[in-house]
């Protein structure tokens, strides 16, 4: 099984992928608000594919083996990801040739409280926890998970490990 290192978020490593903020540090809210300080608007844009409301979501996480053997992509929108109670791994990919596959994979360390965007195409999957249990809020597009998603279960042999 392939292993995949896991690398400590930054802008510079992430960027392919989407862009993230701490929601806690005010001086990196300050510098992606139109207001200085307080009240902080508009530090993250996301694109929802302009059909549905966006949502909503909460995934409760237990700390597991790190094996990822389903990946995931949204054609038209982005996906918003936010550790709520506890650190977390995401992974991220670009598709080879317009197509799913774990071949392009690399992982990122996120820690609590920083909002992660997804661009659309972007290939993801499972959020991994770090403490033994916790949550992540989701935000997508309502039903998106039935109107722009492709999927794929991955074989023993793509199946990967995050280290």
């Amino acid at each position: 099984m392939r292993q995949i290192k896991v690398m400590p978020l930054s802008h510079q490593a992430f960027k392919r992928y989407g862009d993230y903020i701490s929601l806690v540090d005010d001086a990196e809210l300050a510098g992606a608000s139109v207001f200085p300080a307080g009240f902080f608007a508009d530090v993250m844009p996301l694109e929802f594919g302009g059909a549905l409301a966006p949502t909503i979501s909460v995934n409760s996480l237990k700390r597991c083996e790190r094996v990822v053997k389903f990946i995931e992509y949204h054609r038209h929108t982005c996906e918003g990801i936010l550790p709520l109670d506890t650190d977390a791994i995401v992974f991220a990919g670009i598709p080879v040739m317009g197509r799913l596959s774990a071949e392009r994979i690399e992982a990122f360390y996120v820690p609590r409280h920083t909002f992660v965007r997804l661009n659309p195409l972007i290939i993801h999957g499972s959020v991994f926890c770090i403490e033994p249990s916790g949550h992540s809020l989701c935000m997508l597009p309502g039903r998106t998970f039935a109107n722009d998603m492709e999927m794929k279960r991955l074989s023993d042999d793509e199946a990967f490990e995050l280290i």
